[in-house]
């Protein structure tokens, strides 16, 4: 009974999140550790579904993938949430060193737990997310297949150990330095070299089959941090409704305006 009351507590400090000065909310999870999070919702048109999008390593939520998917579920009549994790770059603002692909899945767990305390929430639910961003959403949507309904892996790592492989062949000096030591510095933060050997426990071609989600699978042609040919043996192993897009002519980040264009008519054609 005790269990019980905690839970029902922390739930109601979480449905009473504050809001910040930029509109933004700050949430809890059950450590009392800040998320911050971003609603948007559609001018026109809306639908009434929900979609939840989760950024990569050392980023953000401001980060271009993550922009573009908002844009095309909004005008799609999605409302969306984003959100920035734990141990990254954004306004949850914690050691980035801590970070880890299980760091990223609790994230959002504890996100998805309380957006269905607020009147918007629907499933099924759309997911998507970039690079360490897309294996959290692939795992949740695994092990929540009632749940969600639509999911969008960005350039996802696919494995820890092919994240590793593409890693030492593509950039080797870099990998081999960063493995070596450990860490590498990334800004004004230290990326650990832990969180590759930590998503090693975490496999998506394992995860295939639980997948019931129509699903959009998206790479970008020149794409060295999780090569095409990961994405696409991804994609070829997913039992169910499904969809593989190279985004030309861009990198793991989708820099340039022609290619935020294209990852945007992909996931809206998808929509």
């Amino acid at each position: 009974m005790k269990k019980i009351y905690i839970l029902l507590l922390l739930l109601l400090l979480q449905a009473c999140s504050p809001e910040t000065p930029d509109g933004g909310i700050l949430i809890e999870n059950t450590r009392h550790e800040p998320i911050y999070l971003q609603i948007e919702q559609p001018k026109e048109n809306a639908n009434g579904k929900l979609a939840v999008i989760q950024h990569g390593l050392a980023s953000d939520m401001e980060h271009p993938a993550v922009q573009t998917a908002k844009k095309a579920f909004l005008d799609n009549g999605y409302t969306v949430i984003l959100f920035d994790s734990r141990y990254s770059l954004g306004k949850s603002g914690q050691d980035v060193a801590k970070v880890r692909l299980s760091t990223f899945a609790e994230d959002l767990q504890t996100v998805i737990n309380w957006a269905k305390m607020q009147k918007f929430y629907a499933e099924p639910l759309a997911l998507a997310g970039h690079s360490l961003g897309g294996a959290s959403v692939l795992q949740y949507a695994a092990a929540h297949p009632e749940q969600v309904g639509l999911l969008v892996p960005i350039t996802p790592v696919v494995s820890g150990q092919k994240w590793e492989n593409s890693c030492m062949v593509n950039m080797k000096d870099f990998c081999t330095d960063w493995k070596n030591n450990g860490f590498y510095n990334y800004e004004t933060v230290v990326i650990p070299y832990q969180v590759v050997e930590d998503a090693k426990t975490y496999d998506a071609l394992q995860l295939a089959d639980s997948i019931t989600a129509d699903t959009l699978l998206i790479t970008a042609a020149h794409d060295t941090v999780i090569t095409p040919e990961d994405v696409k043996e991804l994609y070829n192993v997913m039992p169910g409704q499904k969809r593989l897009a190279v985004v030309p002519n861009s990198g793991h980040n989708f820099e340039t305006l022609q290619n935020q264009k294209d990852l945007y008519n992909f996931i809206a054609d998808f929509l």
